[in-house]
């Protein structure tokens, strides 16, 4: 019997480009109060705001511009100009407004997986922001679902499941980070692929590698079919 009901994927750097505009838009960051602190400090102040600051503007451009605001106020300590506010938000702005690049492979690889079980897009962020993303990038056609969620976690992931009447350990999710793709999955018994970003946020990283043997890792979204063909293969025997 088939032990893959669901197919789901996360969005953000897995089917698209995305933390890749947050790394260049913190390095113009530093270069804008590099007269009042070095890089590093200017990188790990960014990353702690962001972390205090997720419980109340959750993830995405939005929230993330509005940490780049406070934290150059507060190495500038107040002394930063209108101006380079003025930037920052800017800055922001123009990531919103970037154009959406897909992976290589991925139109491919939805349409053959999806032709025989339903696919689910599962990703976090900011609803709008991963709505207007969604729209862009024309993929939407071949997901049978699509979720937006404040947090990946297994609570989230279980209740999303059961609304739509999917067994968990028959489930498997694609993602590119481990924290939120990966482990809360495996938590509930189904099945992971890893598919690692070349750059992974700060809040993102994890040391815990997973010992599953319902986790698997890949380079490509490309060779995902054979994949699941594999595990599928294998059990039948």
């Amino acid at each position: 019997m088939n032990p893959i009901d669901v197919i789901a994927f996360d969005a953000d750097d897995t089917l698209w480009h995305n933390e890749s505009l947050f790394q260049e838009t913190q390095v113009r960051l530093a270069e804008i109060l590099d007269h009042y602190a070095p890089h590093a400090e200017v990188m790990a102040r960014l990353h702690e705001t962001e972390a205090n600051n997720i419980s109340l503007f959750g993830y995405g451009i939005k929230g993330f511009t509005l940490s780049m605001v406070e934290t150059a106020i507060q190495i500038s300590r107040q002394k930063i100009s209108a101006a380079d506010i003025h930037e920052i938000v800017m800055m922001g702005k123009a990531m919103l407004d970037s154009p959406l690049e897909l992976m290589p492979g991925v139109e491919e690889v939805l349409e053959k997986l999806g032709a025989d079980r339903p696919l689910f897009l599962i990703t976090k962020g900011d609803m709008l922001d991963q709505r207007n993303k969604v729209d862009n990038s024309g993929l939407a056609d071949h997901f049978s679902e699509i979720e937006v969620v404040s947090e990946k976690d297994s609570a989230t992931y279980l209740e999303l499941f059961d609304r739509h009447g999917v067994t968990p350990s028959r489930v498997i999710m694609v993602g590119n980070s481990l924290p939120s793709d990966v482990l809360p999955v495996l938590a509930l018994d189904g099945y992971a692929v890893h598919i690692p970003y070349h750059v992974t946020a700060s809040i993102e990283q994890t040391d815990e590698e997973p010992d599953n043997p319902k986790f698997f890792q890949l380079d490509h979204i490309a060779d995902l079919p054979v994949l699941i063909a594999a595990v599928e293969a294998q059990a039948d025997e």
